[in-house]
């Protein structure tokens, strides 16, 4: 068991955090659910179908190659949805 602190804070062990390969200024996801908190390691995604495979960053956004693909094959007119990450 883990007390907040006054600030809201927990600690979370080094024995975890080693088991996550987690590091120090890692970025952390947090996701509430009902009456828990998930945490999980922040990973980039495509900004259109957020797939987390075969990124290419733009500035702070990440794009897959299908949908760079998809955008180049694109013709003036066409609208494209989002691709369905199974």
């Amino acid at each position: 068991m883990r007390k907040l602190d006054e600030l809201g804070r927990v600690v979370i062990p080094l024995e975890y955090r080693r088991q996550l390969g987690w590091q120090e200024k890692d970025d952390i996801e947090m996701i509430l659910t009902d009456n828990s908190i998930v945490l999980k390691k922040a990973v980039d995604g495509c900004i259109f179908c957020n797939a987390a495979i075969d990124l290419v960053k733009m500035g702070n956004c990440c794009i897959c190659r299908d949908c760079i693909n998809r955008l180049h094959e694109a013709k003036n007119g066409d609208v494209l949805y989002a691709a369905k990450i199974d």
